[in-house]
């Protein structure tokens, strides 16, 4: 019979592979909508990259809907440490707009670290395209300021 470790282990390793502390994975295989990546950099002030950053997302799902848990915390959401170089990866799925259409589809965005605290978020107000495998893929820099 298995243990709880050991179930654990066979469990999360594969995930764990392929693993990055700058990459995060928010929204499942599985998870209905249009596959998305976003990358990017995140500069200082001075414009020099920013490692080690936590970068907390979160968004809607492609109904627009956060769903969120009892803590409300939105269902589709991750947390990253920011690379040597400031890049950052986001897998995720393209977030539907409010229900009503009035808000545009946008992912939220929590940069925390050394003399930072600071929101953003990644708007998509204009069409987008997939590429010829089907994923969105998006470009976004980000500028941090300190306290």
């Amino acid at each position: 019979m298995m243990n709880r470790i050991a179930f654990l282990a066979l469990i999360l390793t594969p995930a764990l592979a392929h693993a990055s502390p700058s990459r995060m994975k928010i929204a499942a295989d599985t998870e209905p909508g249009q596959r998305m990546i976003i990358t990017g950099h995140v500069f200082g002030a001075d414009g020099k990259p920013r490692s080690g950053l936590q970068m907390f997302a979160f968004h809607t799902d492609s109904h627009g809907e956060y769903n969120r848990d009892s803590k409300g915390v939105a269902r589709l959401h991750g947390t990253l440490v920011t690379a040597s170089d400031g890049s950052y990866e986001i897998d995720t799925i393209k977030p539907g707009p409010y229900p009503g259409g009035k808000t545009p589809a946008h992912v939220h965005i929590q940069f925390r670290g050394s003399g930072v605290d600071q929101s953003d978020l990644i708007e998509f107000k204009e069409p987008m395209r997939p590429d010829s495998d089907g994923v969105f893929r998006v470009r976004k820099d980000f500028r941090v300021r300190s306290k």
